[in-house]
């Protein structure tokens, strides 16, 4: 039914065994797109099960982690949050705050908070049974003159939470080239990770025009007097699960300019964080990233692009062990499920094709 770009894509089933009724919940796959549609589809044959009424432009989209039948979607168009049942079909609650488009959002690991960020250089923290905010982080001033806690100009674009012994600690991507890394319980910054590297061309043009004549323009990119553009935007985040051995307070970050870095928060370096690897497919592969999954299990890193290829990085020696192919246009969002009792992974994407694919990945 989508007659547009699949814009997010999203997998109940690493959820459905903590479902806090006892009941086992079925196997499904939420597929937003930017047609405006919302619909519900089985993973087991592919039937189509419901189509929700919602938001317009449906940029993100995450289930409740204690038995995935709550659901969780974002616009980028105007700027709230809805939360619906899924076995009811029911709306449960719509939030209202961002000051622009909602870039993504998440349940935290308990289930009691909804941790969003947007457009508006803003972290937000919910209530989900009220609905109210109960928290701002101001991470970017989307005027360019630097937030309140951190500086930069532009929105935030990912997120990601679950990091920290205390599985508080939430990472989002900047348009400006930078990662933040916030405590959300504790309403703290607590580190910055400068995930682009300025070329000697760019930051001799910046500094010749004292920081004024160069503009960020669209989708993260630096534009110089010359017209030489060069990306920025930080646009999938993620961290390492804590059960990997070796791996303790990792975290990783994507950006347009197709580099895949790995960084080590428990050695702090500049910014708070020590840059452990550095991932590229090569100089002539001009794709960006575009979303970011750690393995459950094993210390790798699944990466989606902007040429609709999938990718596994072996973090530990920024190697690829896995390629994916099969999409026609840039894939948009990726979930994963793993598979009970192995390292094997199922990885679904949404593409600007207008198709969802699934892949196999068996290390």
């Amino acid at each position: 039914p989508h007659t547009d770009s699949i814009s997010c894509v999203a997998l109940n089933t690493p959820y459905i065994h903590n479902d806090v009724s006892g009941t086992t919940q079925a196997n499904q796959i939420a597929v937003g797109s930017y047609d405006g549609s919302i619909v519900l589809y089985s993973t087991t044959d592919g039937t189509l099960l419901h189509v929700f009424e919602g938001p317009t432009d449906v940029e993100w989209a995450r289930f409740h982690p204690k038995g995935g039948t709550v659901l969780l979607v974002g616009s980028i168009a105007d700027g709230t949050i809805w939360m619906y049942h899924t076995p009811s079909r029911q709306c449960l609650q719509v939030f209202v705050g961002h000051e622009g488009g909602v870039t993504d959002g998440v349940f935290t690991m308990d289930g009691k908070s909804i941790v969003s960020c947007g457009q508006d250089g803003t972290v937000r923290v919910w209530a989900p049974k009220k609905g109210v905010c109960k928290h701002v982080f101001r991470l970017m001033d989307v005027n360019g003159s630097g937030g309140e806690e951190e500086g930069g100009g532009g929105g935030l674009t990912c997120l990601a939470v679950g990091g920290g012994q205390d599985g508080q600690l939430a990472i989002c991507g900047g348009e400006d080239g930078n990662a933040y890394v916030v405590h959300v319980s504790g309403k703290k910054v607590v580190a910055t990770l400068t995930h682009f590297e300025e070329s000697a061309a760019t930051a001799t043009t910046t500094a010749n025009n004292n920081n004024t004549a160069n503009g960020q323009g669209e989708d993260g990119m630096e534009e110089d007097e010359e017209g030489f553009v060069e990306a920025r935007s930080v646009e999938a985040v993620g961290f390492c699960p804590g059960n990997i051995p070796g791996t303790a307070h990792w975290c990783a970050t994507g950006g347009v300019d197709g580099v895949l870095k790995v960084w080590n928060m428990n050695v702090g370096g500049v910014g708070g964080a020590q840059l452990r690897q550095k991932c590229t497919r090569g100089a002539d592969v001009k794709a960006g990233i575009t979303r970011l999954r750690w393995h459950n299990s094993l210390p790798l890193v699944i990466a989606s692009y902007t040429d609709g290829v999938v990718c596994i990085w072996d973090a530990r020696v920024g190697t690829v062990v896995g390629t994916f192919t099969g999409h026609e246009d840039m894939i948009n969002d990726m979930d994963v499920s793993f598979v009970d009792g192995s390292n094997a992974a199922v990885i679904v994407t949404g593409s600007d094709d207008k198709s969802v694919k699934m892949f196999e990945f068996h290390p």
